[in-house]
């Protein structure tokens, strides 16, 4: 193992992630956790149809809304801030010397306990991303991927109006826009890690 691995675990250890890239995370986070209340409050609704059981089906929606909202906030934020600051330039700098290789090895310490390690996957990817297309294009990215996270909980909302309403059960596309929610953390989630490497590099 290398320094950049070892060091930037160490102070990971020390400090934590920083904001708002830990709320960011954590946001992210609830949007699976949402997606599986919501799974479950649909399915207590189709067995179980009444008022209670629908009012609580639309209070997930909303909730799920809500923090979806919350995550595109905070990314128009930071956007807006580093712009004004030229941190983008120094995030570009540093992901130019950020040695990937090295720290997935401290990260696989812990992150591989699955054939197919899905975190480390994703570092591998969001930094390799960084090093082509820039850092700031790279959340422009992750932007856009909040907006179509948005648009999935929309499709799920609308499906569930149309069951209500016509009394057609439409199990797929919950199943689809639940599957597409919970896979969020495994990106999102990972990029407060991704930019935690390049915000204490230099350290």
């Amino acid at each position: 193992m290398g320094t950049q691995g070892d060091r930037i675990f160490q102070i990971t250890a020390e400090r934590g992630f920083p904001d708002p890239w830990l709320s960011f995370g954590d946001s992210l986070c609830d949007e699976a956790a949402l997606s599986t209340e919501l799974t479950r409050a649909i399915s207590k609704a189709r067995k179980e149809p009444a008022d209670w059981t629908r009012t609580e089906v639309t209070r997930v929606f909303q909730a799920k809304e809500a923090n979806l909202r919350r995550c595109a906030g905070i990314l128009d934020q930071v956007l807006s801030d580093y712009d004004a600051s030229g941190m983008w330039g120094v995030l570009d700098e540093r992901a130019g010397r950020l040695d990937i290789a090295d720290v997935l090895e401290t990260w696989g310490c812990t992150q591989a306990l699955h054939p197919f390690p899905i975190v480390l996957r994703s570092l591998e990817f969001n930094w390799g991303y960084m090093k082509e297309h820039g850092v700031r294009v790279f959340y422009e990215m992750t932007r856009g991927y909040v907006s179509r996270l948005q648009e999935n909980t929309e499709r799920w909302h609308a499906a569930w109006n149309g069951e209500i309403a016509t009394g057609v059960v439409d199990r797929i596309t919950s199943i689809e826009c639940d599957l597409a929610s919970i896979e969020a953390p495994m990106h999102c989630d990972v990029c407060k890690k991704t930019i935690t490497a390049l915000l204490y590099l230099d350290e």
